[in-house]
């Protein structure tokens, strides 16, 4: 009878441990797939930044080639329309306006907006312009549960004493009484305090442990919410990056070919003396295509809203198949 109370002590040490642990264990489960969530998360995250980072540096880099035609272009191609057109303006001994009143699709303001065009590209290609981060606690408090309960060997009662003597018979009802009383006295005590103070310290650091897993776990559930919604948006800005680089390719393409086939008619111009009889025709032509050109150019393929300007589409329409 005499070892009852440190049998029944250690016993609940014992499984309040076991419970403690089981209880660590779940939560060191916990904290893994908490960690396990949120690195995958973030892995995610990382991807789709650096795909749309890739896309944007190849968005660019597309831009700036569809600038850098446009300014050639504008230099080599309308500039050298206007020109001509000067040219033969003053060879037939009229007037810009008289002469021009001739043509089809084109007027002096017109002209004047072309040079216009012409000089402001030459002066991007003169500057240079290429693009623009409690375990002690538990133990405390045990003493002071056996204080309160518990009576020392001499009949006195625990929480009268002070001190070394309270220590003392706190340890010997520990260990089931004095050595003297037949108990396992301060010795057993001993063992029996810390196996008490040690279960309880699992058991409770072991919930503390599965409250600071499950809010680690939670806020890892968060962080994917997050992510989830991050990376949708990322997927839906590299989808509309897609979009933009296919309506640059589009209008590029588009610019290229009318250009192309301006170059060819004003070299066919310039290659004998100009008979508006004859080459009337071949000027109307040029003229067409330098406007469809200037058109293209001068529309942006972005709108103020940053979405794809729809008056593109309609450009290919227009144009594709003058």
């Amino acid at each position: 009878m005499i070892f009852i109370i440190p049998i029944i002590l250690g016993a609940l040490a014992v499984g309040s441990a076991a419970v403690g642990a089981f209880a660590g264990i779940d939560a060191v489960s916990q904290m893994d797939e908490a960690k396990k969530r949120g690195k995958s998360a973030q892995k995610r995250l990382d991807s789709a930044r650096q795909s749309v980072e890739v896309k944007v540096k190849a968005t660019n880099d597309l831009a700036e080639e569809y600038g850098q035609l446009q300014i050639k272009t504008k230099v080599e191609t309308i500039g050298s329309f206007v020109d001509l057109l000067e040219r033969l303006g003053q060879r037939v001994k009229q007037s810009n306006l008289e002469f021009l009143n001739g043509l089809e699709d084109i007027s002096p303001q017109q002209l004047k907006e072309y040079k216009s065009q012409a000089l402001e590209a030459q002066e991007l290609v003169s500057g240079g312009l290429k693009a623009i981060g409690t375990a002690y606690g538990v133990g405390q408090s045990t003493i002071g549960l056996v204080g309160l309960f518990g009576t020392a060997s001499t009949g006195t009662a625990i929480g009268g004493l002070s001190g070394a003597a309270a220590w003392n018979a706190t340890l010997a009802w520990l260990g089931g009484g004095s050595l003297a009383a037949g108990g396992g006295g301060m010795a057993l005590g001993t063992l029996v305090l810390g196996g008490i103070t040690v279960g309880p310290a699992l058991l409770i650091g072991g919930f503390i442990l599965s409250g600071e897993a499950e809010k680690a776990l939670t806020k890892a559930r968060e962080y994917e919410a997050q992510v989830n919604i991050e990376v949708s948006k990322l997927d839906a800005f590299r989808d509309f990056l897609d979009q933009v680089q296919q309506r640059i390719r589009e209008l590029e393409y588009l610019v290229y070919s009318l250009n192309a086939r301006a170059i060819q008619g004003l070299i066919d111009l310039e290659s004998q003396p100009f008979d508006f009889d004859r080459d009337g025709a071949k000027l109307q032509r040029v003229v067409l295509l330098v406007k469809a050109l200037s058109e293209i150019m001068k529309t942006p393929v972005l709108d103020s809203d940053g979405t794809i300007n729809l008056l593109t589409e309609n450009l290919k329409v227009k144009y594709g198949t003058i």
